[in-house]
């Protein structure tokens, strides 16, 4: 049954999905499952718990998956998700990829079923620019959850020891759900014909029947590749193990929310249209949920500032002197940020860095050293909102510099000033 669900800073994880078997895969990983309504929110919300390294204190979850596949509808869920649960602090990305294999490098062949957990980040290889045939990439993608990469070095050293926890979380599934099994191993098709070159694999020898898990780069891009050829020299240029089409999109969207992101995919084919077919599709989201619930059994309880940047200080750590002019901290309401940057960059002045620059150069010093720097407006004047936040008086402190800049009679002035004070208390 559904109900209606309230802003809530109790979720700290927001599990993204794109696909309806990558969804339902997650959900059977949940514990305390329930359907979840956010008035003003289009998307329909499941949400519940799963294991911490306290287990006095699971983490709290919600899971959506995408109306369509892609970078801009994965960024644009997330979008949501910061909206609806302004607690939230990670997006993790789960559900299903397309593996690079390397049958003449055993210790890079990626097979059918296996998990690719994106520790070197995402690579936005259609991002680039194009000079007289040569592409380059624009842009480097924001790296993965530092909490989450050390959660994977745990697992990763479990792995090392012998010990696989995914697999049992995945055996207990499936024998739940006959759909979710692994395929049989015909179905992955033959390996391409030729003499092996590189070296050999010198890990343990590998149960045929268990997901091995890749640590590396995911190619992420608009593009439904099936060509054995682009995807064998994308991997080459990028040293890329899986392809997908919503990472970048996630990893784009927690930064601009000020979030962390992290993204485990199961290999369900190999980005070729010799071999495509949806039948491992399944088994790939269920084991790739079975990492996301292992992975975060790791991780200890995000705390209220996890997945944002640390404000420049506490109050106890706040210069005395504005403490003693009784000057209180400053509180921005639910969606306040979001408002407050969307009505900044309403203004042309503050989408021209100079001239963001010189509103920046009117707050007093040791809020205006405290600015994140950006080249990218919008997380430009996301660093300036949230330092101000952090200080005592740093509310009216960018109402004064904007006044200084624009005049207390400016229109653009009036209206910022207005929606500062119902969506800012404090200062």
């Amino acid at each position: 049954m559904s109900r209606s669900f309230g802003a809530s800073s109790d979720v700290k994880v927001g599990i993204v999905t794109a696909l309806p078997v990558e969804c339902v895969a997650m959900r059977m990983m949940v514990d305390e499952l329930e359907d979840l309504r956010v008035p003003g929110d289009p998307n329909h919300y499941r949400g519940g718990t799963l294991p911490s390294r306290d287990p006095a204190r699971p983490h709290r979850v919600v899971i959506a998956v995408q109306t369509e596949d892609g970078t801009r509808n994965a960024a644009a869920i997330c979008a949501d998700m910061a909206r609806s649960f302004p607690g939230l602090g990670t997006f993790v990305m789960c559900g299903i990829a397309g593996g690079v294999p390397a049958p003449h490098q055993p210790d890079r062949h990626v097979r059918l079923g296996d998990i690719v957990v994106a520790t070197k980040g995402v690579v936005d290889y259609d991002h680039v620019w194009t000079v007289d045939g040569t592409d380059t990439l624009r842009r480097s993608v924001q790296q993965p959850s530092k909490a989450l990469l050390r959660a994977d070095r745990e697992l990763e050293m479990k792995e090392l020891a012998g010990e696989l926890p995914w697999d049992a979380l995945l055996g207990t599934a499936q024998a739940r759900a006959a759909w979710f099994r692994r395929p049989a191993e015909e179905t992955d098709p033959p390996a391409p014909q030729g003499p092996v070159e590189g070296r050999p694999d010198t890990r343990p020898e590998w149960p045929v029947s268990s997901p091995r898990v890749h640590r590396a780069a995911v190619g992420s891009a608009d593009r439904l590749l099936r060509d054995a050829a682009r995807r064998d020299a994308l991997a080459g240029r990028h040293q890329i193990r899986a392809v997908e089409m919503e990472g970048s999109g996630v990893a784009v969207a927690a930064d601009l929310h000020e979030r962390q992101w992290f993204m485990v995919r199961g290999v369900a084919d190999y980005c070729d249209n010799r071999t495509k077919s949806d039948v491992w599709h399944p088994y790939a989201a269920l084991v790739a949920a079975a990492y996301v619930r292992a992975l975060l059994a790791e991780a200890a309880p995000f705390g209220p500032e996890d997945g944002r940047p640390a404000g420049p200080a506490s109050n106890a750590l706040q210069p005395k002197g504005l403490q003693a002019n009784g000057l209180q901290p400053n509180t921005l309401q639910p969606n306040g940020l979001q408002v407050i940057v969307d009505a900044l960059l309403g203004v042309p002045a503050m989408r021209d860095d100079y001239q963001r620059r010189t509103v920046i150069n009117m707050l007093p010093e040791h809020i205006r050293t405290a600015v994140p720097d950006s080249v990218v407006g919008r997380l430009h004047v996301v660093g300036l909102v949230r330092t101000c936040e952090h200080y005592p008086g740093g509310r009216e402190a960018l109402l004064d510099a904007l006044r200084l800049t624009f005049g207390a009679d400016d229109p653009d002035y009036r209206r910022i000033n207005g929606i500062v004070e119902r969506h800012w208390s404090g200062g």
